[in-house]
């Protein structure tokens, strides 16, 4: 609680809040229970050390219970656990999302029982797959994310690992993989057609989340581009790429949840992934386009008014700049001038994102103040 009375006296002393909000707001946060306090820790470690308990007593004497002993006592604590979930809901929101995780994997082993018991033969990732139509329902209890994270990786993984999912790998292997920039450029159109969905947060966040990461990684995956590939599919991959390049900047032309400052640097970021896979490069020539989009990047994360994000990727194209500069200089280390041309160089890239900083927030600031 000290981190919310040095914002708040902070807030005061310039004048955003007045000392009676103040206090209403430390109000406010006191009556919210820690998700980590003492008390949940100790009932916790009780809780874990009687399951684990009772857990050793039915793994000991496993094949002398009778099968519908081991049905019946499955059943019965499904229905104990979820009986109990509405009683808590609202007195205990912590405890309720714990009950929840608990009954999910309830579920599963009730999937694992009955295929042992009556001697089931089935691959594992219909199991997961029958898991995750059952758990889904569940999830509308719910607003943690993390429960969406955990459905939609074990949904995908089953699917994956599913023969649907064989030949899903295979077409993205060949049409997308083909030319890792066109992947990492559909991630990134996808990402930002579903940026300002509100709804389902617990399905999209994680989703966002995993295309805004795959779009960085196939990006920087660019240099290898239709080495083993045909030239029939290399002018599919081609054709698919002009086809997503025009949706996705009719797309944005028409959204209206994007203003025009908005819609500019996305055509910016499209034109600059356009201008790169539609012309070849040299080897060299490729970092810099690299460099080039995550520059755009963190000009678009600005007019978004996502500071955080830019800041990641602020992050994340320095170390592309320092392991391109260790590449090519990597001897110098190992000597005394060289370790300090390389603290130099880190100095400056750092003022040099220090500067680029100010000058966005200074650009966009302006430029809201003009539309207003």
């Amino acid at each position: 609680m000290s981190s919310i009375f040095r914002k708040t006296q902070n807030w005061v002393d310039k004048g955003l809040i007045s000392a009676r909000q103040a206090q209403e707001i430390i109000a406010f946060e006191q009556e919210k229970r820690p998700f980590l306090s003492l008390f949940s820790i100790i009932v916790f470690l009780g809780v874990f050390s009687i399951a684990c308990g009772i857990a050793a007593i039915v793994a000991s004497n496993w094949y002398n219970i009778p099968p519908a002993v081991k049905l019946g006592g499955m059943f019965g604590l499904l229905i104990a656990s979820g009986s109990a979930l509405p009683l808590i809901e609202k007195k205990h929101p912590t405890g309720f999302d714990a009950g929840l995780f608990f009954f999910m994997l309830l579920l599963f082993a009730a999937i694992g029982l009955v295929g042992q018991v009556y001697h089931l033969k089935s691959d594992t990732y219909k199991a997961f797959l029958f898991w995750s139509g059952l758990a889904f329902p569940l999830l509308f209890l719910t607003k943690r994310v993390l429960f969406g994270w955990i459905w939609e990786t074990i949904f995908i993984c089953a699917v994956l690992a599913s023969p649907w999912g064989e030949e899903v790998l295979r077409f993205i292997r060949n049409y997308f993989l083909s030319s890792p920039l066109y992947f990492s450029f559909l991630c990134v159109a996808v990402f930002f057609m579903i940026s300002r969905a509100e709804k389902a947060a617990l399905f999209v966040v994680p989703l966002r989340t995993g295309l805004f990461v795959f779009g960085l990684l196939f990006l920087f995956c660019s240099r290898h581009r239709f080495e083993v590939f045909d030239p029939t599919t290399v002018t599919t991959v081609k054709g698919l790429f002009c086809l997503t390049a025009m949706g996705f900047a009719a797309f944005v032309w028409k959204c209206a949840d994007f203003n025009q400052k908005e819609k500019q640097s996305l055509w910016i970021v499209t034109g600059v992934y356009a201008l790169f896979f539609l012309f070849p490069l040299s080897q060299d020539i490729i970092y810099f386009s690299e460099l080039l989009l995550l520059i755009c990047f963190i000009f678009v994360a600005y007019c978004f008014q996502q500071e955080k994000k830019a800041r990641i990727l602020g992050v994340v194209t320095a170390f592309r700049i320092l392991t391109a500069f260790f590449e090519l200089f990597g001897s110098l280390l190992y000597t005394g001038i060289g370790m300090i041309f390389s603290g130099i160089v880190i100095l400056g890239i750092a003022y040099g994102c220090y500067k680029a900083d100010g000058y966005l927030k200074q650009k966009i600031s302006a430029g809201e103040v003009e539309h207003a």
